[in-house]
């Protein structure tokens, strides 16, 4: 991990851990890579290389010998180096002291809580790789145009929260974030570009602890659905199934049909309040409100023909279609603690409509998402039905045996 250090502003490669600042901004018009002139004379030349001063002179103040740039330390022109810096930096911000974060957009003569301060529209708010730069550090300081400091997160939660939709706790407990639901966390993407349209992708991988092997060109649908596999395999929170539609995403051309996994993040923008259900509490759930059938051993295996999942879930008869519950639920969570918890005899647990194709069960197009409330149950039953994954998606692989519930319910 090369790091600069502040004081000759030289870059150095640390091999051992060691306390560190690093700086969160949106390129601005002729901002490059330095990496290659760090060292020349001409490096102070470079538009934008003030950012780079500035955040060396803050840390300096802060008694830091070191800062972590994007702009400085990640060689652009070297592809292992350019994929490590993706894939890692979630971690790098997670583990800097602080970050320092400019927003090259806002004067510093403004309230940013005003109700249409240029902090609110700052264009740092509408970047793809700020969301994670946003969530993963602890201490993190806002400065304006001049480089006036306007607060810390903890000081403009309420106002950071209400911009981006993200959840107050995530922003003032980022070691909470692993507990809140699938569906949610892909919410807080929304409103967010990138130039190329995979690092839409790309940026969420700190918010699930998974990897992807950078690879441009796949596009964002294919590399989406690989994010969701590479999810599956580690998490037991069937909240990524609660998604809806929208414009654009491919359809089965046999019917109005969809595969069981999103194609794009932002078919999960309604989805901020959706809470996951612990297995513990569903189990018992289920079993007081539902018939479970006598399945043997319900297991989670790919068809390599259809590329899908084997599911035992609570169902009920719509026409052709069945309605189908998931283990998670629309409404307010309590933190206990150690996760959240969610009152069920007050929440709505999620539907999704199944539409049934020659491939098995898929999401039925055009539909939103539903919930059900206790009053219901007694017209849902426990079912096993093959859920399809999209044609184009990627092999799912292997599942360990301790995740299997994932998508079997109760036997």
């Amino acid at each position: 991990m090369y790091l600069l250090n502040v004081n000759t502003q030289q870059l150095e490669d640390i091999h051992e851990q060691c306390p560190y600042a690093i700086l969160s901004h949106a390129w601005g018009a002729g901002e490059r890579d330095y990496f290659q002139k760090i060292g020349t004379k001409s490096i102070c030349m470079e538009p934008g290389y003030e950012k780079v001063e500035m955040c060396c002179r803050l840390a300096q103040q802060d008694g830091l010998d070191y800062v972590w740039i994007n702009d400085c330390c990640a060689d652009a022109n070297t592809r292992g180096t350019r994929s490590e810096a993706r894939i890692s930096a979630y971690a790098w911000f997670q583990q800097a002291q602080v970050c320092y974060t400019y927003l090259g957009n806002v004067d510093g003569d403004e309230d940013p809580r005003e109700k249409f301060s240029q902090f609110r529209d700052s264009w740092w708010f509408q970047h793809s790789w700020t969301l994670q730069e946003l969530l993963a550090p602890k201490h993190m300081f806002f400065f304006v145009k001049d480089w006036t400091m306007i607060g810390t997160k903890a000081d403009l939660v309420d106002i950071i929260s209400d911009v981006t939709g993200i959840h107050k706790d995530a922003l003032e407990h980022p070691e909470r974030i692993p507990c809140f639901s699938i569906a949610t966390r892909m919410s807080w993407a929304k409103g967010r570009t990138s130039t190329k349209e995979e690092d839409r992708v790309y940026t969420l991988m700190g918010l699930f602890d998974v990897n992807l092997p950078v690879a441009y060109g796949e596009g964002e649908t294919k590399t989406f659905l690989k994010l969701q596999n590479e999810i599956m395999k580690i998490t037991d929170d069937q909240s990524i199934f609660a998604w809806r539609s929208v414009a654009g995403a491919s359809v089965s051309s046999e019917s109005d049909a969809l595969g069981i996994l999103a194609s794009t993040y932002e078919c999960f923008v309604e989805c901020g309040d959706i809470q996951k259900i612990p297995y513990d509490q569903w189990s018992e759930y289920c079993g007081e409100h539902f018939h479970p059938k006598k399945l043997a051993n319900p297991q989670l295996d790919m068809d390599p023909s259809c590329r899908g999942l084997q599911a035992t879930l609570p169902v009920r008869q719509r026409g052709i279609d069945l309605d189908a519950l998931l283990a998670c639920a629309r409404g307010p969570a309590i933190w206990n603690g150690s996760k959240y918890i969610t009152d069920l005899k007050k929440a709505g647990l999620i539907c999704i409509r199944l539409q049934q194709s020659y491939r098995g069960y898929e999401r039925a197009y055009k539909c939103r998402l539903e919930t059900v409330t206790i009053n219901d149950f007694q017209k849902f039953g426990l079912q096993e039905i093959h859920l399809c994954t999209s044609q184009s998606s990627p092999d799912l692989g292997s599942v360990p045996a301790y995740l299997e519930w994932l998508v079997n319910g109760l036997s």
